[in-house]
């Protein structure tokens, strides 16, 4: 049997050695220029799949479409002469070629700190440690990172070894902070930190055992775990990274439809933004993205009679410095049978949406592709979504709309207290003489407000007319308080005759006031009369699935993706307990949830999510070592062990996964297990080399 098995076994080896040798071939045979592009260029974002694909291209044309895909379908904006991804990738190599690899007279993108930089960019913070008398040289890059790969924020440390040496990638486990000291012959794990603390600082000791800021570390020990070689050698592979890859497939799919983009921009495309509550006391960005022109918008002739759209909405969310808190995107498609399309050929197209965004500022992207056509509409605004204060009255922005309907959940865009709004926006504001100004608002204030003052009301005034004409009008009006709902606000519309109103430019003020404390907020709105105009009434869709993300919890896992990225890890950890509690069986929120718990040390609850049949081939590393800490540092060192051989099972090519199986073995009395698991582990490389 032994001997079956080892027949087996070089048979295999044989196999993978001459398909290593036959690819390796196949590359040499390229021409220069492609050989270049696959093996410099783009060395380390290309996947697998794509490599083998281009290898067996067999001539240059088919090259050239090949390289002119790949860069289209990572262009942020599809279409654009400009591919900013593309254009950032290739500075990166310039940068690494001219600032790395110069002791040795390498080629800066071959280094360590050349491969890190082309993958990451620039990183936040660097700190250079030079010059000190029993430490190596070092230097430490800090992360805000916004991969969903990676954690959020993480260091990367490099060590000189020899002074005719590269800096090298530093890992806790394979190196340990006694790799740093040069005082000393052989210097034990704490006597090594003690160095490091006095001559480095004690920030910099405990990085030397973990990357990851979040994760608890002993200092008292010198404990290293191996979540940090983990993210080493998920970003050492990370463009074959399962999310990476689930991220480039979304992609292609969403733009297999289209085989050329034109990209045109501010002119051709309305935006309207505006900040709603929720009942669940919640915020979320309103918006709707409108064409200015009926023949702007196309649609198709479906082959068994009738017609059909198909649209790519594209949103980024920023913060307003430009790092990315998440991106979203999402295809429409749906039939138009001939009636309905008489009744919309002569309507303005638009898309109409909401984000789950928390108070905060914010930088928009926003794109707006018919996939029929190939045109593209992109727009890039900045808002603000207020923060609900605490005995202060507030309001939104006055929002004019041309027809609201009776609906029976309000998950919808523009929508609130079981009514459907469809806003105006643009140019849609220049109104015909007679033609009625309708337009809502939403209230906030504390939920206490209506049971405490159930028969109060607010007075509001609505003060309009032309600028410097002197022909001011004012309508009063009353909000009853008990017609706020649960989370505290209330949704108020107002219609306004303009009929009796000559032409001009307008401007209305609403001043809405509390009668009791006298506290007084405003709202206003520009608006345009017209002795004659004609309107031209919107055609909005919206993506169906929008319902669905408030009930699946995908809407609270973005809401706290920004309360992440904004340093609030209290409501951030409050919501992904929300998404996981509506949807258990998605492995983002529970890998968010081990994460957000394990930081706060919140062992026994990471405990409680763990269940061995969700263990497979792309389950998250760092999540698995996150688990098997958990379980024994609430003393379980059985299901610890347990989980790490499910999880080897299944990976069996993840050095650190192995090297820790080897310290549970180890710590569980089976040295002989431990020592086999070590050594294939130690075989594993889980760094760029040098």
């Amino acid at each position: 049997m032994r001997q079956r098995c080892y027949r087996v076994i070089c048979c295999l080896a044989i196999v993978v050695s001459s398909a290593l040798n036959s690819a390796s071939e196949t590359i040499k045979s390229l021409p220069p220029r492609f050989r270049d592009w696959l093996t410099k260029d783009v060395a380390y974002i290309v996947t697998k799949q794509e490599k083998e694909a281009f290898l067996q291209l067999a001539s240059d044309d088919a090259r050239d479409l090949f390289i002119q895909r790949f860069w289209e379908v990572r262009n942020p904006t599809p279409g654009s002469p400009d591919n900013v991804y593309k254009i950032e990738h290739y500075r990166r190599i310039e940068h690494a070629n001219q600032y790395f690899g110069l002791v040795s007279h390498t080629q800066g993108w071959r280094t360590d700190m050349g491969h890190i930089y082309i993958t990451l960019g620039e990183p936040a913070q660097r700190q250079r440690l030079l010059g000190l008398q029993k430490v190596t040289p070092m230097e430490v890059w800090f992360y805000s990172n916004a991969n969903p790969a990676l954690p959020p924020f993480f260091y990367v440390i490099f060590y000189q070894r020899e002074a005719t040496d590269e800096f090298r990638l530093y890992s806790p486990s394979s190196d340990g902070p006694e790799k740093l000291i040069t005082a000393e012959v052989g210097p034990t794990r704490m006597s090594a930190l003690k160095i490091l603390s006095d001559g480095a600082g004690r920030d910099v000791a405990r990085e030397t055992l973990s990357l990851i800021p979040d994760e608890p570390v002993d200092m008292q020990t010198g404990r290293v775990s191996l979540q940090s070689d983990v993210m080493l050698a998920t970003i050492k592979d990370l463009a074959n990274n399962p999310v990476s890859l689930r991220a480039l497939e979304t992609r292609r799919h969403l733009l297999e439809d289209v085989s050329h983009r034109i990209v045109l921009g501010d002119e051709f495309l309305d935006v309207l933004t505006v900040p709603l509550r929720d009942a669940a006391g919640d915020m979320n960005l309103h918006y709707v993205l409108r064409l200015k022109k009926p023949e702007d918008f196309s649609v198709g002739e479906a082959s068994k009679g009738g017609y059909y759209y198909s649209v790519l909405i594209a949103v980024k969310v920023h913060t307003p410095d430009g790092k990315l808190i998440f991106s979203d995107e999402k295809k429409i498609a749906n039939n138009v049978d001939s009636d309905d399309f008489e009744k919309m050929k002569q309507k303005v197209f638009g898309v109409e949406g909401w984000l789950p965004l928390p108070a905060n500022q914010y930088k928009i992207e926003f794109q707006l592709t018919n996939l029929l056509r190939g045109t593209a509409f992109r727009r890039e605004v900045e808002v603000t979504v207020p923060a609900v204060q605490p005995d202060n009255l507030q309001v939104s922005n006055l929002v004019p709309f041309a027809e609201a309907r009776m609906i029976a959940h309000s998950d919808l865009p523009f929508s609130g207290a079981g009514v459907k709004f469809t806003p105006l926006a643009g140019q849609e504001l220049e109104l015909a003489q007679g033609e009625n100004l309708n337009f809502f608002y939403q209230v906030w204030d504390l939920p206490t407000v209506k049971a405490a003052h159930s028969d109060k009301k607010l007075a509001v005034d609505y003060a309009y007319g032309r600028m410097g004409a002197g022909d001011a009008q004012t309508i009063h009006d009353e909000i009853p308080l008990d017609q706020f709902d649960a989370g505290g606000s209330v949704i108020n519309g107002k219609r306004l005759a303009t009929a009796d109103l000559p032409p001009g430019n307008y401007r209305l003020v609403m001043t809405l006031r509390d009668p009791e404390s006298q506290a007084k907020v405003f709202g206003f709105l520009s608006f345009s009369i017209y002795p004659s105009a004609t309107p031209i009434a919107a055609w909005d869709v919206y993506d169906r699935t929008l319902v669905d993300s408030s009930r699946n919890g995908f809407e609270d896992f973005q809401r706290a993706l920004c309360y992440l990225t904004l340093g609030d890890k209290t409501n951030a950890l409050r919501k992904v307990e929300d998404a996981h509690r509506k949807n258990p069986n998605d492995d983002r929120f529970r890998n968010k949830l081990v994460e957000l718990y394990y930081a706060q040390q919140l062992y026994g609850k990471v405990t409680l999510l763990y269940s061995p049949k969700e263990i497979s081939s792309v389950s998250d590393e760092q999540t698995i070592l996150r688990i098997a800490d958990s379980f024994e540092r609430t003393g379980d060192l059985k299901t610890a062990l347990a989980v790490m051989q499910a999880a080897t099972d299944v990976k069996p090519s993840s050095g650190p996964l192995i090297l820790t199986l080897a310290d549970y073995y180890r710590k569980a009395g089976d040295l002989q297990k431990a020592a086999a698991a070590e050594q294939k582990g130690r075989k594993l490389s889980i760094g760029p080399k040098s």
